[in-house]
């Protein structure tokens, strides 16, 4: 095992020999084996586990494990604990995904805390194989089949993985011969989770029927997969899209925007690359009395980038564009044609409350000068609507709002320092609402031609 993270480390990160690196360790046999690799490798190692609060008295164990293993190797221990299974349900996360995050986070403000510009991970030939075919079930593009990168960043720091190349057989007869002992998650063992009938029934039954070497040619697609991304990648950044261009590179330069925006890995679907105009995002800075969009591309790679000629105040009539109108509902008219005088977006500053249809008053206090965000409602967005205790789903909303599903991408969310602000024209968050009548406010409108004053629904 030794040498295979040796050519690892010497083809992808050379310059990972001498320096500190802090090891994501689980306790498990991967984590366990990657700490000593490191450190044999002259590697100036630190351990951080993360106990998700999800296993009990097991998790405890394996904290302490780590703790021990940290004292054993003469390296500094991090312990961040976490209610994983709180923080899915406030944010709609699955288990899993919010596990990942969390860890993801700690680690990095960890490496930034102590100066440390390397995290290791323990990820294994066998979770590449599993990765990639986990993708080619579900659907994916080239990029998907490269699957787990041996680097990325995040936050200024690295994440490497030495132990992309070695195997789990490696890696348990590595541990045995140093007589180092680990601790087996229980969890691995049971199928709860896709990852783990990928791992224990669907890859051996394909060895056993229909290739003995099946994650060899997993590994081997993956590899080719990796190289012809980069220079698909190349190319789309270089290519200036027309009318012409191939429909692969237009493909790429949707995804490539999906991530400068940062939207989440598990977002960067087909249907967001092939219908971008689906889901919108629009940016506003809150400086002056009226409004300006800002066309962005880095942060906008929803439509607008993609429709530049657009007149980037227009909002209403581009959401027109992508729902189904709602006869007398002023964000579902029909689409007025450029230049004539269509639906426009207005902010501007005044005292207290509106009696509007078409205006939702945030409180100026609690906008401050950070940017307001437009978009269309993502799964798992929740608010605390004024009026209610805790938060609610916006899906439930609009299930309480009898919006039909078809129409639910034309209801605007004002978000504002990750929070959502408002559900334009029904609701407002209790953060962000005006606090008095003579208080002041950003009043929103959503104006058309023939927009009227009416009582607020």
């Amino acid at each position: 095992m030794i040498s295979t993270v040796q050519k690892t480390v010497a083809t992808r990160f050379p310059q990972l020999r001498g320096k500190r690196v802090l090891v994501a360790a689980s306790g498990g046999a991967d984590s366990t084996a990657l700490a000593l690799a490191l450190q044999d490798l002259g590697c100036g190692i630190a351990l951080a586990h993360v106990h998700h609060g999800l296993r009990g008295k097991a998790a405890d164990a394996d904290a302490r494990f780590v703790a021990a293993l940290a004292k054993k190797l003469g390296a500094p221990f991090f312990l961040g604990t976490f209610a994983v299974r709180a923080e899915a349900k406030k944010t709609g996360e699955s288990l899993e995904m919010a596990a990942r995050r969390v860890r993801r986070e700690f680690l990095a403000a960890t490496a930034r805390r102590e100066k440390i510009r390397f995290i290791a991970t323990g990820h294994t030939a066998d979770d590449q194989a599993e990765t990639v075919l986990l993708r080619i079930a579900r659907g994916t593009s080239v990029t998907g089949i490269a699957g787990i990168p041996y680097v990325t960043k995040q936050g200024g720091v690295a994440f490497v993985r030495p132990l992309r190349d070695a195997t789990r057989a490696q890696i348990l007869e590595f541990l045995k011969a140093r007589n180092q002992p680990w601790r087996e998650d229980r969890s691995n063992a049971e199928d709860f989770a896709l990852r783990n009938r990928v791992r224990h029934e669907i890859l051996p039954l394909l060895e056993k029927r229909l290739n003995p070497r099946v994650r060899e040619a997993l590994l081997r697609l993956a590899d080719i997969a990796a190289a012809e991304d980069d220079v698909m990648a190349a190319l789309a950044k270089k290519t200036r899209p027309t009318a012409k261009t191939p429909l692969a590179l237009r493909r790429r330069r949707a995804l490539a925007q999906l991530r400068a925006a940062g939207v989440p890995p598990e977002k960067q679907v087909f249907h967001a690359v092939e219908n971008p105009a689906k889901v919108f995002t629009f940016y506003v800075k809150p400086a002056e009395s009226f409004y300006v969009l800002r066309k962005n591309p880095a942060r906008d790679p929803h439509g607008l980038a993609a429709r530049a000629d657009r007149d980037p105040h227009d909002l209403a009539s581009w959401v027109n564009e992508v729902a189904s109108p709602r006869r007398g509902d002023p964000q579902s008219r029909s689409p007025t044609p450029r230049g004539g005088g269509g639906p426009k977006l207005e902010i501007r500053q005044g005292r207290g409350f509106s009696r509007r249809a078409d205006e939702v008053c945030l409180s100026a206090a609690a906008v401050g000068g950070r940017d307001l965000i437009f978009r269309s409602w993502r799964a798992g967005d929740r608010m605390k609507p004024l009026g209610m205790a805790g938060s609610k789903k916006l899906s439930d909303i609009f299930t309480d709002l009898k919006v039909p599903r078809a129409e639910r991408n034309a209801r605007i969310v004002v978000e504002c320092g990750g929070e959502i602000a408002a559900l334009a024209g029904w609701r407002v968050s209790r953060d962000f609402a005006v606090e008095g009548p003579r208080a002041k406010s950003l009043r929103i409108r959503f104006r058309t031609p023939d927009t009227r004053c009416r009582g607020r629904r």
